[in-house]
C-alpha cells in the first residue's frame, strides 16, 4: 500500500533523486491535490448534506463542481501537466470569488479573499516568475476591496451561506495552509537537500580528483595533458605548454594544436605512440601516449618532442642503416646508446697498448630534480652530454649507459706510461661547471675504471668490471675507483640472481605467504603478506635481499606490482569464502615515486574502492626518511583516497618524532629487535612502554613484532599490548593453508588452535 502511494505521489527513491523539474512539479501538484481531496472530503460531504436538507441544490452543484475540477487536475497531471497546473490555479481563484460573491455575511466572505492570497505561492510552484508577479499584482484588487468595502457584493442575489459556513471556511483554510502547502514545500526542500548533498559529494570527488591529478602533474617528469572526451585541454603542465609553444593551453582543443601524421577512425590522442605535428610549426614532431582515463571520462596524455630524432632520421634517410641508427642514439643527449657503443668499440680494431673504459655517474641528481624539476634534470643531462662530447679528444668514444650513467672508452697511445694517469687525465676533462636555465651547477662524479692490456678489447667484460668498480666509488672519499676481482664475483652473483628474478616476475612465480596479526589470546585480526621466492638452486631468498636487488637494478616497480596483484587476488579469495581479514603488503618507498606503480594504486582506489578497507600499505621507517618530502606528498594523496598506511620496523630507522607526526599513517609496527631481551632487560621494557604511550597519545594502532615465547606474550599483555605478531602465534604460511584453516565456522578460533 505504501509503495503504491509513493508511486502515485512520485516519492520513490528514483523520483526523489531525479533532477527533472517536470517530475518535481508533478509530485508537488499531486501532493497538494491528493491531500486536499482527502482532507476536504469530509467538509464537502457535510456541507452537501446541510444543503440537501435546506433544498439548496445549487450549493451541492457548486461543491461537486469544485471537487470534480480537482479530480480532473489530478487525472491530467499524469499526461497534461500544464492543464493540471492551470486547473489548480483557476480553482483557487474561483473558490475565492465564490466566497466573496455568494456569501451574504461580509466577515465570513473575507475568508475567501484570504484564500485567494495563496495564489502567488501556487503560481510560483508551477509557473514562471513573470506569471507569479502578474498574480501578485492581480491580488491587489481583492485586497483594496477588503480595505475599502464594508458590505458583501451579493451578486445575482444568490447566497451559499449555510449554518456551518464559518466552520467550513476556517477548516478549509486551516487544512490548506497547515497541511497541503507545507507538504508540498517539504517535497521541494527534500529534493533541494538531496541535490545539494549530491552536488557536495560531486564537488568533493572533483576536489579529490583535482588534488590527485595536481599531484600527478607536479611529479610527472614528462609533458602531460588532461583532456576531456572531446579533446578539450583541461590542464597542461609547464613542459606540455612549452612543447606546444603556447602560454595558455586550457580550453583549447588538441585538434587545433596538433595534426595526426596518420589519421584513423578513433581520436588520435587515445592511441599509443601516435605521431603528430604542430599545426603552427609542421617541422615539430610530437609523440602522444594515452596513459589512462579518469572517473569523469577525462584522459591523461603524455607528449614527447621527437623533433631531434626526426631530424636525425631525415639526415640518415640516404643510408641503408637508417632504421638501425634510429634505435642507436639516445633522444635526450643524442649520444650513442649502450649497444651501439659496444659495436663502435669492437669496430675500432686493435689497440697495441691496450685500452681503458670508464663509467661516470653524476651524483645527487635526485636531489637536484626534487629541488628544481624533472625538466631541469633533463636539461642538466643534455648540457652535460654536450660539454662532455666537446671536451673529449677524438679517439675517445662516449655514450649514455642509462639514467645518470655515461660510459667512455679510449685506446691507449703507445707513449702512455701509466694506466692510472691516463684515467685521471680523462677524468679531469669532465665538465667542471654546467650553465643551466636554473643557474650554474658544479657536478660531482663517481667513476669506475676498467683497464685492458689486450690488443682487442672485449667491451662487455670491461663494462662489467667498470660496474663492479663503480660500486666501491664514493663521490668525495674515492671518486675514481679501479676494478677489483672479488667485487666482480659478488656482482656476478647479484646479476645471476637478478636474471632469475626477472624471469620469475615474467612467469609470475613469486608467492605471498601470510602471517597473522593477533590479539594476545591468539584470535586473528589481520594478515601481513610476505614475499617468498626460490632461486634455481631451490633456496628461498630473503625478501629484504630481493627488494634491495630490485631497487638497485630498477625493477622495484615490477616487483611491487607483482606483490599488489597477488594481494588483490588473495582479497578476492577471502571475500568469496567470507573471510573478513585485511591484508597488509610491504612497499619500498621508491616504488611509490615511480608514476607507473603510483598510478596503479590510484586506479585501484578509483575502480575498486571496496578493496581499500581490506588492504594496508606498509613502508619501513628508513624508506620514508630516505625520500622525505616527495614521498610524503604521495602518501598524503593515497591517504585521502582511502588507503590504510602503516610504518614498519619502527624504532630502528632514522625517523624523528616530527617526521612521525607529519606522516598520514594509521598504524606503527615496533621492530622485533626490541623484544630480544624482554622481559629481563629493564631498559628495553621501558622503551616498549614509551612507544605504547606515544602510540596511544597519537591515536595510532601499535603492532608488536617478534613475539616468540609465551613469556613475552604474557608480559606484553600485562603492559597493555593489544596487537602482536610473531612465530609464537604462527609462522608465515602459504595462502592455501589459511584458506583451509579459516572456514567461516572457524574464523573466530585462535591461531594456536588451528
Amino acid at each position: 500500500m505504501l509503495s503504491r502511494i509513493k508511486q502515485l505521489l512520485f516519492l520513490t527513491e528514483s523520483d526523489l533523486n531525479s533532477t527533472s523539474v517536470p517530475r518535481l512539479q508533478q509530485s508537488t501538484l499531486r501532493i497538494i491535490l491528493t491531500s486536499g481531496l482527502l482532507l476536504v472530503l469530509t467538509i464537502a460531504l457535510h456541507s452537501s448534506w446541510q444543503a440537501y436538507q435546506l433544498g439548496a441544490w445549487y450549493i451541492i452543484g457548486i461543491t461537486s463542481g469544485f471537487y470534480l475540477v480537482l479530480l480532473l487536475a489530478l487525472y491530467f497531471s499524469a499526461r497534461f501537466l500544464a492543464i493540471s497546473k492551470l486547473l489548480v490555479l483557476v480553482a483557487v481563484f474561483a473558490a475565492g470569488l465564490c466566497m466573496l460573491l455568494f456569501i451574504d455575511n461580509f466577515e465570513i466572505s473575507k475568508l475567501g479573499v484570504i484564500f485567494v492570497y495563496t495564489a502567488p505561492v501556487i503560481t510560483l510552484l508551477f509557473f514562471s516568475a513573470r506569471a507569479t508577479l502578474a498574480v501578485m499584482l492581480l491580488n491587489f484588487l481583492p485586497y483594496l476591496y477588503l480595505i475599502n468595502g464594508n458590505a458583501p457584493i451579493n451578486l445575482f442575489n444568490v447566497s451559499i451561506t449555510l449554518p456551518a459556513t464559518a466552520e467550513y471556511l476556517h477548516s478549509l483554510l486551516f487544512l490548506f495552509f497547515n497541511l497541503c502547502i507545507p507538504l508540498a514545500v517539504m517535497r521541494l526542500i527534500s529534493t533541494l537537500k538531496r541535490n545539494a548533498a549530491t552536488l557536495q559529494q560531486q564537488n568533493m570527488q572533483i576536489s579529490e580528483s583535482n588534488l590527485l591529478y595536481q599531484d600527478i602533474f607536479n611529479h610527472h617528469s614528462k609533458a602531460t595533458l588532461l583532456l576531456s572526451a572531446d579533446g578539450v585541454i583541461l590542464k597542461a603542465n609547464a613542459k606540455a605548454r612549452s612543447i606546444l609553444g603556447i602560454n595558455h593551453a586550457e580550453q583549447r582543443n588538441i585538434i587545433e594544436l596538433l595534426k595526426a601524421t596518420q589519421p584513423g577512425q578513433t581520436p588520435f590522442w587515445l592511441g599509443h605512440e601516435t605521431e603528430s605535428t604542430l599545426r603552427s610549426s609542421p617541422a615539430s614532431h610530437i609523440l602522444l601516449n594515452h596513459i589512462c582515463h579518469t572517473q569523469q571520462q577525462h584522459h591523461l596524455v603524455q607528449l614527447d618532442d621527437i623533433t631531434p630524432l626526426k631530424q636525425l632520421h631525415q639526415k640518415l634517410s640516404a643510408n641503408t642503416q637508417k632504421e638501425e641508427l634510429w634505435r642507436n642514439y639516445d633522444p635526450l643527449t643524442t649520444l650513442p646508446c649502450h649497444n651501439f657503443f659496444l659495436q663502435l668499440v669492437k669496430q675500432y680494431g686493435e689497440c697495441p697498448a691496450g685500452s681503458l673504459m670508464m663509467i661516470v655517474r653524476l651524483c645527487h641528481i635526485k636531489a637536484f630534480n626534487h629541488q628544481h624539476s624533472y625538466e631541469a634534470g633533463d636539461e642538466l643531462l643534455a648540457v652535460f652530454a654536450r660539454e662532455l662530447r666537446a671536451a673529449l679528444p677524438d679517439p675517445v668514444i662516449c655514450a649514455r649507459l642509462r639514467g645518470v650513467k655515461f660510459i667512455l672508452w679510449c685506446p691507449l697511445s703507445e707513449h702512455s706510461t701509466s694506466f692510472t694517469e691516463e684515467a685521471q687525465r680523462i677524468s679531469h676533462l669532465l665538465p667542471k661547471v654546467l650553465v643551466l636555465s636554473v643557474g650554474t651547477m658544479q657536478p660531482v662524479y663517481e667513476t669506475g675504471v676498467s683497464i685492458s692490456n689486450q690488443p682487442l678489447a672485449v667491451p662487455e667484460h670491461m663494462r662489467e668490471q667498470c660496474e663492479s668498480a663503480l660500486e666501491s666509488a664514493e663521490a668525495y672519499a674515492n671518486p675514481l675507483s679501479f676494478y677489483q676481482a672479488d667485487i666482480l664475483e659478488q656482482r656476478n652473483n647479484e646479476l645471476r640472481l637478478l636474471a632469475e628474478l626477472k624471469k620469475a616476475l615474467q612467469s609470475d612465480t613469486p608467492e605471498l605467504w601470510l602471517q597473522p596479526k593477533v590479539h594476545p589470546d591468539g584470535s586473528i585480526i589481520s594478515f601481513e603478506a610476505l614475499l617468498r621466492w626460490q632461486d634455481n638452486t631451490g633456496n628461498y631468498i630473503a625478501p629484504d635481499i630481493l627488494v634491495a636487488l630490485a631497487e638497485q637494478y630498477g625493477i622495484i616497480v615490477q616487483l611491487s606490482a607483482c606483490v599488489l596483484r597477488k594481494a588483490l587476488l588473495i582479497i578476492e579469495q577471502f571475500n568469496r569464502q567470507q573471510i573478513p581479514y585485511p591484508i597488509a603488503i610491504n612497499l619500498a618507498g621508491s616504488d611509490l615515486l615511480a608514476n607507473e606503480f603510483y598510478n596503479t594504486l590510484i586506479n585501484v582506489a578509483t575502480h575498486k574502492p571496496e578493496v581499500l578497507r581490506m588492504l594496508t600499505l606498509e613502508l619501513t621507517e628508513n624508506s620514508i626518511v630516505s625520500h622525505q618530502q616527495p614521498l610524503f606528498n604521495k602518501l598524503q594523496v593515497l591517504n585521502r583516497l582511502g588507503f590504510e598506511l602503516a610504518l614498519d620496523d619502527f624504532g630502528i630507522g632514522q625517523a624523528s618524532l616530527s617526521i612521525l607526526s607529519k606522516l598520514p599513517v594509521n598504524c606503527i609496527k615496533l621492530d622485533k629487535s626490541f623484544l630480544h631481551k624482554v622481559p629481563d632487560d629493564q631498559r628495553q621494557t621501558q622503551l616498549i612502554q614509551s612507544v605504547m604511550h606515544m602510540a596511544k597519545t597519537l591515536k595510532l594502532q601499535l603492532v608488536i613484532e617478534g613475539v616468540e615465547t609465551d613469556i613475552q606474550r604474557r608480559f606484553l599483555q600485562r603492559l597493555g599490548a593489544q596487537i602482536m605478531q610473531g612465530y609464537f602465534f604462527a609462522k608465515p604460511m602459504p595462502v592455501e593453508h589459511w584458506l583451509k584453516q579459516l572456514k567461516p565456522a572457524q574464523q573466530k578460533a585462535a591461531v594456536t588452535e588451528a
